[in-house]
């Protein structure tokens, strides 16, 4: 084995992926085409220098009313051919549910919407993002592999053999205020890892920094409408509008494997890429079970033709699957599947995040992937 691997990550979305920037675009920097289903993204101070005072005065005004009626003049200048071409941004492709919505908005909630990463190129799905969702699953891993418990006892993490009749799991604090909860949640990483140090976590010896991943380049996007289905309530107004990557969108992320570092002990543990393979494909193929049993208790059609996609890919022992981004849902992201039952973060979720459509229940599940390594 090198000191260091290089491999190609190629990825395909098996359903829309959203990753978050904590960003929102606001109503009065885009102007939607409703015969065209595409949404123009306009730059608002190139907009201002480019109007005539008057229709300048005019926009002001508006926006200073709240949102709804800024979009009305920008869609009135739009109608009239007088909004100006150099303040156009970008043009996107919008659905069907994304227009609807923010043509019946009355709230300015409605009609914001959330950006994917973008560089100067456009946009890309970040490699940190998937690093994340490849160190959950690793987590997991070492625990089950090693037949492992950890437990929060006498305000610390440590890890212990499993006893007899128990199953391998992870006892959190009852309780923490959000201030500790990073804080938390980077001890037990570290205990898990095997990268604790006195009093703190020394993350010179974090295994993930012997794993290096590129951004994607960049991908076409769609504007979408994120809503909310809970089996028994009506919850067609929760809504979030976001840029999403496409359904069948494909991703290549450069991968390095830095061996060395743990044949030389500067890490805590060697994460190698094939051990990272079967980790992915026991932690998310269990999470996609538990989703796909719940599209089926509720009748999602739709969500269940992605599952079905899934697990007929899984089906090529190289490929693995894998949850990225907004929407994933808590048992991806907090390895609740390890958690004691009793446990309010254990409890299986009354409701699923679902994308593409003005019913939630016709939706698609958000962030699902498959993938391989490519030497």
């Amino acid at each position: 084995m090198s000191f260091l691997e290089a491999f190609r990550l190629e990825l395909e979305a098996l359903s829309p992926v959203h990753v978050g920037t904590g960003e929102t675009y606001p109503a009065y920097a885009y102007v939607p085409d409703f015969q065209k289903k595409e949404v123009h993204l306009l730059d608002p101070g190139t907009l201002l220098l480019a109007l005539p005072e008057a229709r300048r005065r005019q926009y002001l005004e508006k926006v200073a009313q709240g949102p709804k009626a800024a979009q009305e003049v920008l869609r009135y200048l739009y109608q009239e051919g007088q909004l100006p071409q150099e303040a156009v941004v970008r043009t996107l492709p919008a659905s069907t549910a994304f227009l609807n919505t923010i043509q019946k908005a009355t709230e300015e909630a409605l009609l914001e919407y959330r950006p994917l990463p973008y560089s100067p190129l456009g946009p890309y799905l970040p490699g940190s993002s998937v690093k994340g969702a490849l160190r959950t699953a690793w987590l997991f891993q070492v625990l089950v592999e090693g037949d492992q418990v950890a437990e929060f006892d006498g305000g610390a993490w440590r890890l212990r053999p499993r006893r007899a009749q128990e199953e391998v799991r992870i006892y959190p604090p009852r309780a923490l205020k959000p201030k500790k909860n990073q804080e938390q949640n980077q001890a037990f990483e570290a205990v898990v890892l095997g990268y604790a140090g006195n009093g703190r976590p020394d993350l010179y010896r974090d295994p993930f920094r012997a794993v290096r991943l590129t951004d994607s380049a960049p991908q076409e996007t769609f504007l979408n409408r994120i809503g909310v289905f809970h089996p028994k309530k009506d919850t067609t107004g929760l809504v979030l509008l976001a840029e999403t990557f496409r359904k069948g969108s494909r991703f290549t992320l450069g991968f390095r494997y830095h061996g060395g570092l743990s044949r030389h002990r500067g890490v805590s543990m060697p994460i190698p890429p094939e051990a990272l393979v079967r980790a992915l494909r026991e932690y998310y193929g269990r999470v996609a079970e538990w989703e796909r049993d719940f599209a089926e208790d509720h009748g999602l059609k739709n969500a269940l033709k992605v599952y079905e996609e899934l697990f007929s890919r899984l089906e090529d022992p190289e490929v693995f699957p894998l949850r990225v981004g907004f929407g994933s849902g808590r048992l991806s992201l907090r390895l609740a599947l390890l958690l004691p039952e009793d446990h309010p973060e254990a409890q299986e979720p009354k409701t699923r995040k679902t994308v593409g459509s003005q019913n939630p229940r016709d939706g698609l599940p958000l962030g699902w992937m498959v993938g391989r390594f490519h030497a």
